[in-house]
């Protein structure tokens, strides 16, 4: 017993050295600024939705006409943060995007989207008053209030609502582009559909508002 203590004796600095360590390296991560996180943690959302490539279906009018608001594979962690991950399914269980969420454990909303499509990457940087927008590692601009603004500033697209018949529209360049049903506005259907009447004359710089600006509300509407 007296070898036994004075071994304890000598080694408990060192287990006390060793806590120490561990908790203000751990301390020192949850210091990190949440807009140097943010980078790191989209690359995290990607590779955890890695899983859905290569399945995924083309992002193109028939496809996204039959896209549900189901989810599928869907995985959800809430600690400190919340982290969704998973893919919104066609009305036939095929996946058409890939997302990864993450909402920080702040005051104010902050967090980080990270969505897929067969031929789009999509990265959305969330903070209290605005979301910043990249597609394909390009900025598109910064959505605020329901509004899409270019990097020029100049307002490319909107969301309207319309609560009478339970869909928000998406107007781009003063025209409709497309319809995307309210979040729990079913009409009774097991497999909503979340699109519909969506434009087939958009040009390329228009689809590409359209696909920001509908999976950021498909997401940020049913995804909790």
């Amino acid at each position: 017993m007296i070898i036994l203590g004075l071994f304890l004796f000598r080694t408990w600095w060192i287990w006390l050295i060793l806590f120490l360590l561990i908790y203000y390296s751990s301390q020192s991560v949850m210091r990190i600024p949440i807009k140097d996180r943010m980078p790191r943690d989209l690359l995290q959302l990607k590779k955890l939705v890695a899983r859905f490539s290569g399945r995924l279906i083309p992002w193109k009018k028939e496809e996204i006409e039959i896209l549900s608001l189901n989810k599928m594979d869907e995985q959800v962690k809430r600690k400190r943060d919340f982290t969704s991950t998973g893919a919104f399914a066609s009305i036939y269980q095929e996946p058409i995007f890939s997302y990864g969420y993450k909402l920080y454990g702040t005051r104010e909303r902050t967090g980080v989207l990270y969505a897929q499509t067969e031929g789009n990457e999509l990265f959305y940087y969330i903070y209290p008053n605005e979301v910043d927008v990249q597609v394909n590692g390009v900025a598109l601009g910064k959505i605020i209030e329901g509004k899409l603004y270019g990097t020029d500033g100049r307002m490319l697209a909107n969301f309207l609502e319309n609560r009478m018949e339970y869909y928000t529209a998406i107007i781009i360049n003063n025209k409709d582009a497309g319809h995307i049903l309210q979040k729990n506005q079913y009409n009774n259907d097991v497999n909503p559909r979340a699109l519909d009447l969506v434009d087939n004359e958009l040009n390329l710089d228009e689809s590409v508002i359209f696909l920001a600006m509908a999976i950021w509300k498909i997401v940020n509407d049913n995804v909790k």
